[in-house]
């Protein structure tokens, strides 16, 4: 495994005291302090952030940067209802699109509603935005989850600047994941019992394959430039959805994978999400995906569909916050969403978790005090960069991030946990400092 940036332990070597050696000591140090991005331990990341409208207190994966420069949102009321929003970056400002669960007539019948968003949205080939909400446990639970509909194929029209519901996928199913295959005009997605659909645009039919994981489902798939489709599930394996035949097939590949590091959680241990790969994303000009594993350090790989019969799977190097690189930990938190690949600049993006392993309960990325670091991977370098701790240009923290995506200039657009100096527009708290989900953005040099 290519770890170009881990920082071994220094050596006990005792230097005599002389010019030559106080020389060279000094120039390390200033090395350090002008280059603090690569050695990952000091130094910060320095981000812009764009306040919501509304206050949604989560999101997972739901952060999309279009071609046409604005960035869609979809952010998670728990018990209540997701939201839509779009970014302009020309003004500068967040809006509120849609209240989901209000657009497809849940409120005020005593049912559950759509209260999340946990796909990251897709555009076709005129600009039109895809995504599916879902409730997985969303909502009063004094109200029967059974009530809850169903999740719907939405479609919106920036030039129409409307919300268009094109059908429900299944009976009281909605999407994790969500692809496009933008030359057959079909929309793939897994189910929250682990079943797989096709959606075909111009006709609204879906159609289900059956399932293809019956454990924590897989939370991103990947469409290659043949129309194929491919997910993860336990342990380390991968399966694809072949376009010519329309079948499933179980590949003999495997992910990266160390079966000595934690699970997602000591307090119960079991076959679950650190076992699969937690977000990948379509290179379409190298023709190759790079994704993250969910555990095992969250290796970053690269899978190639077209080497072999079936592909090949390299390991690249560990993404982790920097601070689990010392060592062979088997503590590293299991990965985020916040994952994107830059195509044309040829750099991969992501900002993990930085919280500390817990043995007695089960803990997310939102909610941990430590500051959260951006780290990049230079694809033509082969090597790990870590961008420094985020902070806004006035001194506020970033925290705990769930989504991330790059637009077509290669502004990084990230969505997470950002400190807020007035109380009234927090959230939650992250220990005593009060939070806020915001858009943060990067914008390398």
């Amino acid at each position: 495994m290519k770890t170009s940036l881990i920082i071994k332990r220094p050596l006990n070597i005792k230097w005599k005291s002389s010019p030559r050696s106080v020389s060279f000591i000094f120039i390390l140090a200033v090395l350090s302090l002008c280059h603090p991005q690569v050695y990952g331990q000091t130094g910060q990341c320095m981000v812009e952030s764009k306040e919501y409208p509304g206050k949604d207190t989560a999101m997972w994966d739901g952060l999309y940067a279009a071609q046409s420069g604005k960035v869609y949102t979809g952010l998670i009321t728990e018990r209540g209802s997701s939201h839509f929003y779009v970014y302009d970056p020309v003004k500068g400002e967040n809006r509120c699109l849609y209240d989901i669960a209000e657009f497809l007539g849940e409120r005020g019948k005593g049912m559950r509603t759509s209260g999340k968003i946990h796909n990251k949205p897709v555009e076709d080939s005129e600009g039109n935005i895809y995504f599916v909400p879902l409730n997985n446990g969303s909502g009063p639970l004094n109200i029967d989850f059974r009530s809850w509909l169903g999740g719907n194929w939405l479609k919106y029209d920036p030039k129409k600047d409307a919300l268009e519901n094109l059908g429900l996928v299944d009976d009281g199913a909605g999407c994790y994941p969500l692809a496009i295959d933008r030359k057959r005009n079909y929309l793939y997605g897994i189910g929250f019992t682990g079943y797989f659909y096709r959606f075909d645009i111009k006709n609204r039919v879906t159609r289900n394959f059956g399932r293809v994981d019956n454990w924590d489902i897989c939370r991103n798939i990947v469409i290659d430039d043949e129309g194929n489709v491919y997910g993860s599930f336990p342990v380390a394996r991968v399966w694809k959805y072949d376009a010519q035949k329309e079948r499933i097939d179980f590949l003999s590949l495997r992910l990266p994978f160390d079966p000595t590091m934690y699970p997602t959680q000591l307090k119960n241990p079991m076959i679950d999400r650190s076992y699969i790969w937690r977000a990948i994303e379509w290179d379409p000009i190298d023709k190759v995906a790079y994704g993250i594993t969910c555990g095992s350090g969250a290796i970053l790989f690269k899978f190639d569909p077209h080497d072999g019969a079936e592909g090949r799977i390299t390991e690249l190097t560990r993404m982790c916050d920097s601070k689990f690189l010392d060592g062979n930990r088997k503590d590293v938190p299991y990965s985020t969403l916040a994952f994107s690949v830059d195509s044309k600049n040829k750099k991969v993006y992501c900002v993990p978790s930085a919280r500390n392993y817990s043995f007695k309960a089960y803990a997310e990325t939102f909610g941990s005090q430590e500051s959260h670091h951006l780290i990049m991977y230079d694809i033509k370098a082969a090597k790990r960069v870590d961008l420094g701790a985020m902070q806004t240009a006035d001194g506020r923290k970033v925290f705990g991030c769930e989504a991330a995506s790059v637009g077509p200039d290669g502004t990084v657009y990230i969505c997470g946990q950002v400190e807020v100096k007035n109380p009234k527009n927090s959230t939650s708290k992250v220990g005593d400092i009060p939070v806020a989900l915001q858009l943060i953005i990067y914008k390398p040099q």
